[in-house]
């Protein structure tokens, strides 16, 4: 085989690693490194010396550590057989999702949830020696793709964990993650960080896009309502109980009209009772001295008698009111 005068990366744009095709080389001959690339020789699964842009000439005083390896005699072209690894030092950018859904406990609700979460990141080859024995070890080159999909499972370990600390920082719900999606992301880049760091990369971004849910899971829906009724309590405030007894007691008389059976009936006739406490109770708040509607008699018990023909009070409690309102005029 004839040795090699001239060795250079003639790999693709998206390759991180590209191997020379043949080990067969010579001193005196070159090696040819462009900009944002490394060279690095690589000989008994050892990386041994590095070069970094420029033209060099394969001289034995430049390769000091693969000459004591294997004792290259000085003058001429002295062959030797070593591999030849280019480095793309660049910035890679790629995305990444989750491939299946991630249970994760909403600490303030203790309700589990399954979520999606998607983002992008970038990063680069910090440090080619650690990055070629750790991950590369062997072929003929090493595309982006294929160590994205070296890189996304160490991310998808990491998102529950990153997550839930926002989430606890913020003392809020898994459901609300989503207003805190910068802290999220640099929380992920501090998480992820040591893990690209041991492969001799650099995660330089990492992005949160956003965290999704199932909007027919059960545990979803439940953590709905429980925000729909705060929201129901902090806005209504005394009047949110009153709103809840009316509501009831309407789905219990429609239940009972639409023949919903003895159970029906008796949760309406129970409701009705407190209802027509409180009917009761609200209407006698008017001064007996007041000539509006709602203190005049005719209309107080008129009123009764809608309550009792929804069947929101029972009979007994229509009597009563009815005598009590004649009895003080």
């Amino acid at each position: 085989m004839a040795l090699i005068d001239r060795i250079k990366f003639e790999g693709g744009p998206n390759d991180i690693v590209w191997r020379y095709p043949s080990d067969e080389i010579s001193t005196a001959g070159q090696l040819v490194v462009d900009e944002g690339l490394e060279a690095i020789f690589f000989k008994e699964g050892k990386a041994l010396d590095t070069f970094g842009p420029g033209t060099h000439t394969l001289k034995t005083g430049n390769i000091p550590i693969l000459e004591a390896l294997v004792n290259l005699p000085f003058g001429g072209k002295t062959p030797f057989t070593a591999e030849v690894f280019y480095i793309n030092k660049g910035i890679f950018a790629m995305k990444w999702g989750t491939p299946s859904p991630i249970p994760l406990e909403d600490p303030k609700y203790k309700i589990v949830l399954n979520i999606r979460a998607f983002g992008d990141y970038k990063f680069r080859v910090k440090d080619p020696r650690s990055f070629l024995i750790h991950v590369v070890k062997a072929g003929n080159r090493t595309t982006n793709e294929a160590i994205d999909e070296f890189l996304k499972p160490n991310i998808v370990r990491s998102i529950g964990d990153f997550l839930s600390e926002v989430i606890l920082n913020n003392n809020t719900s898994v459901v609300e993650i989503n207003k805190f999606r910068d802290e999220s992301s640099t929380a992920g880049r501090v998480k992820l960080t040591p893990e690209f760091d041991k492969y001799g990369l650099e995660l330089t971004e990492f992005n949160l896009a956003s965290v999704n849910f199932d909007q027919a899971d059960p545990n979803y829906q439940r953590i709905q309502k429980i925000i729909t009724d705060k929201f129901e309590i902090d806005m209504l405030g005394d009047k949110y109980q009153q709103k809840k007894m009316f509501d009831i007691g309407q789905a219990a008389a429609e239940n009972q009209g639409q023949g919903g059976g003895a159970l029906g009936t008796g949760m309406g006739m129970g409701m009705g009772m407190n209802m027509g406490q409180m009917m009761g109770n609200m209407m006698n708040q008017n001064p007996q001295g007041n000539t509006n509607a709602s203190g005049d008699p005719a209309a107080r018990i008129a009123k009764l008698k809608g309550l009792l023909d929804q069947g929101l009070i029972s009979n007994e409690e229509f009597e009563a009111k009815k005598k009590e309102i004649l009895s003080s005029l």
